[in-house]
């Protein structure tokens, strides 16, 4: 049997009925953990609160930092659960995926255990989409077919809203081990230009992106146009990690529609949009801990002098808005 819990609303209040199928789910294998969501969203939110804590903005980096690697594939929440049960956890995959990238799981491998949504798109995970792409290129096929059946087989930007969840196992890399000529790279090194370039396709199929001189010292500004937001960065040639910077911090400027948060003070809107900066540089092997440090320490202050911190829900807002870009970025790369 299949364990699961489905959420329903009882008062001001949710309430966590934990329920059994015979359904089983693919890629994630099941596993109960003995915890109910309410439980385990207990122990992240009660995590984040700690991290928000802390005394300085350094120390706050180094703290979020450690989630940056898991984010690409799972959420913030799930990032938290999985820091949790494993404080050494670089990549994490199912048992199934790891197939995918020639690899499987060593004796007596330990699980960690997470929360998936059912009832949304399935998502389907980078090793089975690169297994398809390296059989259809040896049938032959050109590169700008297989990206149009990779579009019609795959969902690689899950979408929805989940009110049902059940727990999976998953496994860090480091549980488990090479097949004999099957091993496919897991991690491929990202250029900035190569960064930039794909996060500014995909930002333009959401905004208005323009790249220009900016007058006023700095490096780019998001702001209303007539189809919703324009986002306008100053791209100088052979400053490719400067403008990719730029980018993701005005992306996330527009994805947390901080032109639309009149009750967020800006010195906190600043914060978050360059914490979600660092968090996705981070993922992508890109240190931004300098500019972005001193940035988040000016706006900081000014929030605080207003009697405004950052809090564990600016934190959560911080983590999956930093996942979205993530996600793009890797859809795109692996497709």
């Amino acid at each position: 049997m299949v364990q699961k819990w489905i959420t329903k609303k009882k008062g001001n209040e949710n309430k966590h009925i934990k329920i059994e199928t015979e359904k089983k789910p693919r890629e994630i294998e099941v596993w109960d953990v003995g915890q109910s969501p309410s439980e385990l969203e207990k122990q992240a939110w009660n995590m984040l609160g700690e991290i928000s804590k802390v005394s300085t903005v350094d120390q706050l980096l180094l703290q979020m930092k450690k989630y940056s690697g898991t984010l690409g594939d799972y959420s913030g929440f799930n990032s938290l659960l999985i820091y949790i049960q494993n404080k050494d956890a670089t990549i994490v995959r199912s048992a199934n995926e790891w197939k995918y990238f020639g690899r499987e799981l060593k004796d007596g491998a330990t699980p960690i255990s997470v929360l998936y949504p059912l009832g949304i798109p399935f998502k389907a995970g980078p090793g089975k989409v690169k297994d398809f792409i390296e059989k259809k290129r040896n049938e032959g096929l050109d590169d700008e077919a297989i990206d149009q059946l990779v579009r019609e087989k795959f969902n690689l930007g899950r979408t929805g809203t989940a009110y049902v969840f059940g727990t999976g196992k998953v496994y860090d890399i480091f549980k488990t081990q090479g097949i004999p000529g099957k091993m496919k790279p897991v991690e491929e090194d990202v250029k900035a230009t190569t960064l930039y370039n794909t996060l500014k396709k995909i930002a333009r199929d959401h905004y208005t992106v323009e790249e220009e001189t900016v007058l006023n010292g700095a490096r780019g500004y998001t702001a209303h146009s007539g189809e919703g937001q324009k986002i306008v960065v100053m791209k100088i040639p052979g400053e490719d990690v400067n403008v990719l910077h730029t980018l993701i911090h005005e992306m996330s400027h527009a994805r947390l529609e901080h032109l639309y948060r009149k009750d967020l003070p800006r010195g906190l809107a600043e914060s978050e949009a360059e914490l979600s900066t660092y968090l996705v540089g981070a993922h992508f092997g890109f240190d931004f801990k300098d500019d972005s440090s001193a940035y988040i320490k000016g706006w900081l202050d000014s929030a605080k002098s207003q009697g405004m911190d950052l809090g564990k829900v600016n934190l959560d807002r911080v983590m999956n808005n930093a996942r979205w870009p993530i996600n793009e970025i890797a859809g795109k790369m692996h497709a």
